[in-house]
């Protein structure tokens, strides 16, 4: 409440000095109001923020000025026949507010300086990643036509193969794709999740499938343990779905030919009335160094650059997303082998027509 109210006190330029004014006031009252004893100085840094951060320096010297003569009309009386004691008091305080006005104005400049290359990098990974999914699309319906114009390629166990490498890098690209974009999306905060009830069954399906064809290139053996019945969460299907396809993802690239991977669904052991997702693989463990930053924008450790290629977003925007949904990202892992990545979203009941939709999807 308090934080909305403050938005719209300070919405517009003119808001913010009228608010400024008003807090100046207030804090002039008070201080005159109250006893000689009360040093009330220190509040006035309140109105000289708001001024100086929503309409400029020169507002905020203003506000530095007044206070000062504020001060003197209140207080000079006391120094009678000790100008130069009245006017050393004056002086100090006029450089204390000043000196805050001028450190504001540069954390003010600062900030201003760090949005607008913000906007400019979304902007960028925005276009980028709108090019790239223009070629991905042409590229998948080439693919599309050439397979089915290959009427021997069934037959052809090495072209069988061609064409899941094929689509193994197509679907690579495509999660990268859309991992760039919505970090975009994110940083300019275009990013509202919807969210509906959906089983934890049904959102782990459409991911599962995407990334079936680089786990069978890879060679690499894969269990998938759900509930009996229907456990149902709340949660943005679309953001889920790119969230566990992005665990999978990693758990792909970095576990060796001949490995496992595990997806486990179901209650939480620990955190009552909350179910948990894990993927959970063979490959190599992280170094304890690495630990701390492996979920850092664009940040690849030493042991993840020499073992595969990337940017470093996937486990990124992976706890961002979850971060939208009140969740946690989690990682066990063993320094030389095995890593576990987890999270945990609250149990909801599932209407009927939820539960038919996501077995319709289990069963393709």
């Amino acid at each position: 409440m308090f934080k909305r109210m403050a938005q719209l006190l300070t919405a517009t330029r003119r808001r913010a000095i009228a608010s400024g004014a008003a807090l100046f006031s207030l804090v002039a009252l008070t201080d005159h109001a109250a006893p000689d004893e009360v040093a009330l100085e220190a509040f006035y840094f309140l109105p000289l923020f708001v001024l100086t951060w929503f309409a400029g320096r020169r507002w905020g010297a203003s506000a530095a000025a007044a206070a000062i003569g504020v001060w003197l009309a209140d207080e000079g009386a006391d120094f009678y026949g000790h100008w130069h004691v009245l006017l050393w008091n004056a002086l100090v305080k006029l450089a204390f507010f000043c000196a805050v006005v001028l450190l504001v104005d540069r954390l003010r400049g600062a900030a201003q300086k760090a949005r607008a290359a913000s906007e400019v990098k979304s902007m960028m990974l925005h276009t980028v990643s709108h090019e790239f999914n223009n070629a991905l699309t042409g590229l998948s319906a080439g693919l599309y036509l050439l397979r089915e114009g290959d009427a021997g390629a069934a037959r052809d166990p090495l072209k069988k193969k061609l064409y899941g490498a094929m689509d193994a890098a197509y679907a690579n690209l495509r999660l990268y794709v859309k991992n760039i974009l919505n970090e975009a999306r994110l940083r300019g905060g275009r990013f509202t999740p919807e969210m509906t009830p959906s089983t934890v069954s049904g959102l782990t399906a459409g991911p599962l499938g995407a990334v079936a064809g680089l786990m069978e290139e890879k060679g690499l053996s894969f269990s998938l343990e759900t509930p009996d019945g229907p456990l149902t969460v709340e949660a943005d299907r679309e953001l889920m779905s790119l969230v566990i396809s992005n665990l999978l993802g990693n758990a792909v690239k970095y576990t060796p030919a001949g490995g496992s991977i595990t997806v486990r669904a179901g209650l939480s052991p620990e955190t009552p009335g909350k179910a948990r997702i894990s993927v959970e693989d063979t490959g190599m463990g992280i170094p304890p160094e690495e630990r701390e930053r492996i979920t850092d924008a664009f940040y690849r450790g030493e042991t993840g650059r020499r073992a595969a290629d990337g940017f470093g977003l996937g486990l990124s925007l992976t706890r961002e997303l979850l971060e939208l949904h009140d969740s946690k990202l989690m990682v066990d892992c063993g320094e030389a082998k095995g890593t576990r990545f987890w999270f945990e979203l609250p149990v909801r009941a599932a209407p009927p027509e939820i539960k038919a939709r996501d077995g319709a999807m289990e069963e393709k």
